[in-house]
């Protein structure tokens, strides 16, 4: 298994920030989900109330989204294993085609 963390080009935030990860399985299926942390998404709400978005900030969506309390490469990893331990990780994942 080989997963790839796309941090961008700016420095990342581990507490308010979110990224996109790509998980290549040994069988050669790739499947990508978006991390978010909690503060991040306070983040987005409140920015969408200023900029009208979303109902005013009402809500918030994604899909793939995993909500983790840092974007620190040992909890995704973590994470990761854990959504696969349990058989979840097929749904919280989706596969790229």
């Amino acid at each position: 298994m080989n997963i790839t963390i796309f941090k961008g080009s700016e420095e990342l935030n581990l507490i308010n920030d979110n990224v996109d990860v790509e998980v290549l399985l040994d069988n050669g299926k790739r499947y990508a989900a978006t991390f978010f942390t909690i503060e991040n998404i306070i983040s987005i709400l409140d920015r969408y109330k200023k900029t009208k978005e979303c109902c005013n900030g009402l809500y918030f969506w994604a899909s793939d989204m995993i909500i983790v309390e840092s974007l620190d490469e040992n909890i995704i990893n973590k994470t990761i294993q854990d959504l696969l331990k349990n058989e979840e990780f097929y749904t919280a994942f989706s596969l790229l085609e």
